[in-house]
């Protein structure tokens, strides 16, 4: 009696349907911000994602995982900042008029009357106001413009009042970075943004060092990169980054492009999802041997803080 062979189904290829963690619409920023590997280690092209290649990826999304698309939190950048794209709230409205959960960090300084209406007209599900510092000397140590921290702070109080006035649902969050630059300000006026009516909450948000490979962010981490005994990371076998070129990219760290997956302007997201590239990133994950130029130094890799 001849036994038939079982094959196993390949691991490095994923039945379910991709999500999309964040989509950059720009990688052009104003400011120059230490803890960023932009500032000092971006090297590629800069430039505003065009809208065919926006709605392309929004289309195929919201038509392959609807459901993920409506529930997950959807970012609405990368390495930029989003604002300065200049059709960012058509950009927006278009995603949230199509089933996506569109969500957005921005830099309050960004939040003129104009910017801060279009954005909540498109009616975002989360804001990350991004506010570093607590006076014109300490956002600029962090961020990299001078004079600009009371500047701010008007603009985000003024925006928060405009969504008070549209009786706006979208769900705001004081954000600030905890690193060593950041702690006494968050200690100086986190008390103070919680008492702001209209904030739904404050943030003392996690510091990265993105791939682990930037000298200068590196030096703010508060413990060394240690190899752990299995990957953890879950990245390439649950979502995708698009750039605003339409290359894709494993996962929002990869500042510089520095593992390709494809490329949305002659691809379906579909068709990257498993490719021959991500399924070559997963098998390295699977055998816990990581290698590639990306993944190597990250320090979650293993699920180890930075």
């Amino acid at each position: 009696m001849t036994i038939p062979s079982l094959e196993l189904p390949d691991p490095t290829f994923v039945a379910g349907p991709f999500s999309v963690f964040n989509i950059e619409l720009t990688n052009r920023c104003p400011f120059l911000c230490v803890m960023c590997a932009r500032t000092h280690n971006m090297t590629r092209a800069q430039g505003d994602m065009p809208f065919d290649v926006f709605r392309k990826v929004i289309d195929e999304f919201a038509a392959a995982n609807p459901v993920g698309a409506g529930t997950n939190e959807v970012w609405m950048h990368g390495f930029g900042e989003s604002s300065v794209h200049p059709r960012f709230g058509e950009f927006m409205r278009y995603a949230t008029d199509h089933g996506v959960n569109a969500c957005l960090s921005v830099n309050p300084l960004m939040l003129t009357p104009k910017v801060g209406r279009q954005l909540l007209e498109s009616h975002p599900g989360t804001l990350y106001l991004s506010l570093d510092g607590h006076d014109d000397g300490s956002f600029e140590r962090i961020r990299g413009l001078p004079e600009a921290y009371e500047k701010s702070r008007q603009r985000l109080l003024e925006f928060v009042r405009l969504k008070r006035e549209m009786g706006s649902k979208t769900r705001l969050v004081l954000s600030m970075i905890d690193f060593a630059l950041n702690t006494e300000s968050i200690a100086a006026v986190a008390a103070e943004w919680r008492a702001l009516e209209g904030l739904d909450e404050v943030l003392s948000k996690p510091f990265t060092v993105w791939d682990g490979s930037a000298a200068d962010v590196n030096v703010f981490r508060r413990r060394q990169f240690v190899k752990g005994e299995k990957t953890t990371c879950r990245f390439p076998f649950e979502k995708l980054t698009v750039c605003w070129d339409g290359t894709v990219t494993p996962c929002c760290y990869d500042y510089d492009k520095k593992y390709q997956l494809g490329d949305v302007r002659t691809q379906t997201l579909a068709e990257i999802w498993n490719g021959e590239p991500i399924r070559r990133l997963r098998r390295e994950f699977i055998d816990n041997n990581v290698t590639n130029p990306l993944c190597r130094a990250c320090p979650e890799l293993y699920g180890v803080d930075g």
